[in-house]
């Protein structure tokens, strides 16, 4: 169920931090990777939506699948944050003038804010996906969610 105030749907199947952590053979990243990547590249290109500059602070794409300490705590604080980034981007892009999706992404004037969003939707589904995936390896999906 939704809570009030929140934009995350509280259900019984919520990940729990061993499904996080949990890798099929070791070599594939884990739900907490993904989602830390997840944050690492939506997080960045909120900051420059909103006129902040922002520069990547890791030297390769590997550093952006790290995660803390694998407890309940930091899991969950990985989660919330990841949420917050998510929530405000669906406002900023909700409230933002039509023209906005027009600007050049300062970091590359050669690409437009609307080709840019819709680059970071499809990153998104595509690691989603692989979420999803790992989820059912774990036998851990619920299939009357819609997604069998």
């Amino acid at each position: 169920m939704k809570t009030a105030g929140s934009s995350r749907f509280e259900t019984p199947s919520m990940v729990s931090v061993e499904q996080a952590a949990w890798k099929p053979d070791g070599s594939v990243d884990c739900i907490w990777e993904t989602l830390s990547h997840l944050y690492y590249f939506n997080n960045a290109y909120l900051q420059r939506f909103k006129g902040n500059e922002y520069e990547y602070d890791v030297a390769d794409n590997n550093e952006t699948f790290n995660t803390g300490e694998y407890t309940e705590t930091e899991w969950q604080a990985d989660v919330e944050r990841f949420d917050a980034v998510v929530s405000e981007w669906r406002s900023l892009i909700a409230a933002a003038d039509a023209s906005k999706f027009s600007e050049s992404v300062p970091t590359n004037t050669s690409r437009v804010w609307a080709d840019v969003i819709a680059d970071v939707n499809a990153h998104n589904a595509c690691h989603g996906g692989q979420i999803v995936l790992l989820r059912k390896l774990q036998r851990a999906w619920d299939t009357g969610s819609g997604v069998s």
